[in-house]
């Protein structure tokens, strides 16, 4: 059955790979390619519709392989570090101890946490921003704070303004869930341009060649200049009634020249964003148990690209997909928008709530899997709350919680090895590494930094 599969697949893409392309810049779907979407569609769901229960079964095991050395990065530029969203296992200081926390910078009067912001980390500077749409340049070195700028004044005082934002040539490439998308140099906070694309911005933001890559809450993949905003490219995606409040996300192949992304209907995008062709299209909405979502808009995780495969989870599932032909190697009914942590030898990922599982990255084989805050009186989610992010850190994995906790794991087992309250008032931001400490926002808008 698995080979019928996987020759059907390779028929489609050959198919779409033919007769689809990106010269029509208001669209890559004309009314023909819609059509053949749907017959797709209609194949793939009575070829891999698949009837499964979520899983939650408690698995004991260890795992028994070695890890690479840690990695001593010295910045933090972007959203999951890197352009395809991989994060290697990365070196700690490990002494758990405050080596500083600043004064207050911003204002969190909306009181949102849970956010996927990452401060950047840059030359002994960190950015990060407010929910008021304050952006603030601030030098670990120095003490002070070196800029702070604010495109929105009072227009928007009433609305939380959650920015993505990345730093590319020398500036700080910055989107919002306003529809804004503009251009600051890091150096002086100066705005060198800005745009008005009326569709808030839901994604990462990803950068090359001179060219930004996002992607909006219509499902409308964009194309820009970096140097004057001028949109190059948009991409009309199978369209959505309904619109969603998740993020979406994108993840870069520089080396292919190749983009992924998902979006809210579960299509999954390869697109060579080069020769401007669909290198592969799948809709995930029909390899998963799609009665289950209800046909409910889907999130994902953060798509991660690394050696050839794609790792990634939705409303629904876990999967391994073949990066270059977008065929599925294995699935797991296992279903969390968190971050994983990806290694050439295991997979870890873990669920909100502390369900928490290794795999094995070629079969998708569970090596263990156990709930951390079951029967564990002083692991109780009311307590410490709920995990808001995953890092691999000097051979441990760095688990952080809605209520400000450090949680310590044991890779090879699962077990909490220790826990640090780290913040009174629970985390603003998901946590950056750099030079060996961890970078964090807490809810009070102070920077924290634990070496």
């Amino acid at each position: 059955m698995a080979s019928l599969i996987k020759l059907f697949y390779f028929f489609i893409f050959i198919f779409i790979l033919t007769g689809c392309s990106f010269k029509n810049p208001a669209g890559f779907f004309e009314d023909q390619q819609k059509e053949l979407e749907k017959e797709i569609a209609k194949k793939n769901s009575k070829l891999v519709f698949i009837e499964s229960k979520k899983f939650t079964k408690e698995v004991k095991g260890i795992f028994e392989g070695k890890l690479i050395k840690p990695i001593n990065n010295i910045s933090w530029l972007e959203k999951n570090f890197t352009p395809n969203n991989y994060i290697p296992h990365l070196e700690y200081n490990d002494t758990k101890s405050l080596f500083y926390k600043s004064k207050k910078l911003g204002k969190n009067k909306f009181n949102i946490s849970g956010l996927s912001f990452e401060p950047i980390v840059f030359k002994n500077n960190i950015f990060l921003y407010d929910l008021s749409g304050n952006i603030f340049k601030f030098s670990i070195e120095k003490r002070k704070l070196i800029w702070k700028f604010n495109f929105y004044k009072k227009r928007y005082k009433n609305i939380p303004i959650q920015i993505k934002f990345k730093i590319t040539n020398n500036n700080l490439v910055v989107s919002d869930n306003l529809g804004y998308l503009y251009k600051l140099k890091i150096d002086s906070g100066d705005l060198v341009w800005a745009k008005n694309y009326g569709v808030p911005f839901k994604s990462n933001i990803k950068t090359k060649d001179s060219n930004i890559f996002l992607l909006n809450q219509d499902n409308k993949f964009y194309i820009v200049g970096e140097n004057d905003g001028e949109t190059l490219i948009n991409f009309e995606t199978f369209p959505s009634l309904l619109k969603s409040q998740q993020e979406t996300n994108i993840s870069l192949d520089p080396i292919k020249n190749s983009i992924y992304f998902i979006t809210s209907t579960g299509r999954f995008y390869s697109i060579n964003y080069k020769t401007k062709n669909i290198n592969w299209l799948l809709n995930l909405s029909m390899t998963t148990t799609n009665r289950e979502t209800g046909g409910k808009l889907f999130f994902s995780s953060p798509i991660i690209h690394y050696e050839d495969k794609i790792f990634l989870s939705n409303s629904v599932s876990t999967f391994s997909i073949d990066s270059k032909n977008g065929f599925i190697n294995w699935e797991l009914p296992f279903s969390t928008s968190l971050r994983p942590i990806v290694t050439k030898n295991f997979l870890v990922f873990a669920s909100k709530n502390g369900f928490i599982l290794n795999l094995d990255p070629r079969t998708g084989k569970v090596l263990w899997s156990k709930n951390l805050f079951q029967n564990n009186k002083k692991f109780k989610i009311d307590k410490i709350g709920s995990i808001q992010s995953l890092l691999l850190i000097s051979n441990k994995i760095l688990a952080t919680t809605t209520k400000g906790f450090f949680l310590f794991i044991d890779y090879k087992d699962g077990k909490i090895l220790n826990y640090t309250k780290a913040s009174g008032s629970g985390f603003f931001s998901a946590p950056s590494l750099a030079g060996g400490k961890i970078y964090i926002v807490d809810k009070k808008m102070k920077i924290l930094v634990f070496d």
